[in-house]
């Protein structure tokens, strides 16, 4: 078999060498040559034997969304493009990668290959590593895919139909992962619509190569990590973290075969649309009115300079614990009594205004609650709340229709719960 490996490179050279690239749309190239004169594939998982073409670099951009600072590319991703190639390997989650070992025991059947570990001569040769940093200008900003992000493979127009089927299939073995320290665990995505699950190769002897154990890897569509789904993380004002970036072919997933056909796959055109958003992206403006008849809220912070007015925000699901808001005074203050923050829009519940001591950080003063003792932590549609008593610290929210002023309901048929 390893014989026959090393004559696969000028036999698909010789067959395929009309096949040009088409240079359209692409953010991201990056060269995979997924082929074999004798696939073996058994019951379980299907690997391809492999071997490497230089093909042209393309230019890609990285996006990302308000109150997010990404690190100077430069060129970075453009050297990356131009010299990567994509050899099928396995991960559970991009952090530790497995490439078959070549020689003359070579089998398809993953239980019975040898591996070696990616080393410092695979990164962005036979898979893809970029480490890029992300900065957030804003408190509270939560980092998201946007619903653009994807990863295909591009195929020339007057390639055959053969060719054309066989990288549809194998389009479907593509991973990548997104990762940074102390993740709990890293994202990884496939190029579908749909989860997939995998017994990838988890660990390997590392004098001899030889197979020890798999675990399931389960990839998502980057969808799954779109604004009001899964989050990547959250970065206040300031802080700074890295991310990595890992695009591999999975060899265990049943897509890595090439149907029959594998000698016209040859040239594999990654096309990476990487695209972050974030909470401020989707944001909205809430208000805190003062309602009572003394302007009781007004005169006490006039009086009181040592004291901030803060929104505090709880979320257990996204790992978010009392952030807080600052309040600020509206252009009408004088007449509206009025401050005013912004916060992402998905933020529904845990919402408490405070007026906390500068000196002492601690909140001395909260509205919880209306008069008739209902909570008001979940603001539901409303983004305006009326401060209805200073000394008793109730107030409501309103969503712009018309109430009652007291009785905890609307004006009305319709009852939309403001209070």
């Amino acid at each position: 078999m390893g014989k026959n490996v090393k004559e696969i490179p000028k036999r698909i050279s010789n067959l395929f060498g009309f096949i040009k690239a088409d240079r359209k749309k692409l953010s991201l190239s990056i060269v995979s040559l997924v082929l074999s004169t004798m696939v073996l594939i058994s019951a379980t998982y299907c690997w391809y034997a492999l071997s490497k073409a230089n093909a042209n670099g393309k230019n890609i951009s990285l996006s990302v969304g308000r109150g997010l600072r990404v690190n100077d590319l430069g060129e970075s991703f453009q050297n990356i493009a131009d010299d990567s190639y994509l050899l099928p390997a396995s991960s559970v989650d991009g952090r530790n990668l497995y490439f078959p070992a070549d020689g003359t025991d070579f089998s398809t059947t993953t239980s019975k290959m040898t591996f070696r570990t990616a080393n410092a001569g695979d990164r962005n040769y036979d898979y893809v590593q970029y480490d890029f940093n992300l900065t957030a200008e804003a408190n509270y900003t939560g980092i998201y895919l946007d619903k653009d992000t994807s990863l295909s493979i591009d195929v020339p127009d007057d390639a055959s139909e053969e060719y054309k089927t066989a990288c549809a299939k194998a389009q479907k073995a593509l991973r990548a992962a997104i990762y940074y320290e102390k993740m709990e665990k890293p994202a990884v995505f496939n190029a579908q619509n749909n989860p997939s699950s995998v017994n990838a190769v988890d660990d390997v002897d590392r004098t001899t190569g030889r197979f020890i154990e798999s675990s399931q890897q389960v990839a998502v569509p980057f969808r799954d990590y779109s604004y009001g789904k899964r989050q990547l993380a959250m970065l206040n004002q300031g802080e700074t973290r890295p991310f990595s970036l890992i695009i591999w072919l999975e060899g265990t997933d049943s897509n890595c075969v090439s149907d029959g056909v594998c000698e016209s796959v040859m040239l594999k055109q990654i096309v990476l649309n990487l695209k972050f958003t974030t909470t401020w992206d989707n944001k909205t403006t809430i208000k805190f009115i003062d309602n009572t008849k003394s302007k009781d809220v007004k005169n006490f912070m006039a009086n009181n300079p040592g004291y901030s007015l803060m929104l505090d925000y709880t979320n257990d699901s996204r790992d978010i614990s009392h952030l807080k808001f600052t309040m600020y005074k509206s252009s009408n203050f004088d007449t509206d009594n009025a401050w005013y923050c912004n916060i992402p829009d998905n933020a529904y519940n845990d919402l408490t205004f405070q007026l906390v001591n500068d000196a002492t950080d601690e909140a001395e003063y909260s509205w919880r609650e209306t008069d008739d003792g209902t909570s008001t932590l979940n603001r539901g549609t409303a983004n305006v709340y009326y401060v209805d008593s200073f000394e008793k610290l109730q107030g409501h929210w309103h969503d712009g229709d018309i109430e009652d002023q007291g009785a905890g309901h609307d004006i009305g048929e319709i009852d939309d719960d403001d209070w």
